[in-house]
């Protein structure tokens, strides 16, 4: 049996991703969003979008809002989760990067490795301890 992708999922993936969100140093703030069913259905980290872009202008990302639109409210980092097909997609602000697809586990711990390890070589900083 397959452990469901609940609170106590997204608690253990949110305490092994956290870390490497605030090793960014941007102002990251989590929330854990559910579908009307209850079932958890996203992450996602807000960074300031000053902060970030002063950190990584490379990422293109004052461009990509246009002078006349900058700054946005926040820089968002997803991560869709879908529950019955136990994969999650990483969306993110900056670089013009595709989404990446990662299969899940259903063991919060090692599926918060997996979707920190890809935050983190998009962020350039070190990747979450195991």
């Amino acid at each position: 049996m397959v452990a469901a992708l609940d609170q106590s999922w997204a608690d253990a993936v949110c305490s092994v991703c956290d870390p490497v969100f605030e090793s960014a140093d941007v102002g990251f703030v989590r929330q854990v969003q559910r579908d009307p069913r209850g079932r958890i259905d996203a992450l996602l980290w807000e960074a300031d979008p000053r902060r970030f872009a002063q950190r990584y202008p490379d990422s293109g990302i004052i461009n990509s809002y246009g002078l006349d639109q900058w700054p946005p409210y926040c820089i968002d980092y997803w991560v869709y989760v879908d529950a019955d097909a136990y994969r999650a997609r990483i969306n993110v602000e900056g670089w013009n990067f595709d989404e990446e697809v990662l299969d899940l586990s259903g063991d919060g711990r090692l599926d918060g490795v997996r979707i920190g390890a890809a935050v983190a070589r998009i962020l350039k900083v070190p990747p979450p301890r195991h």
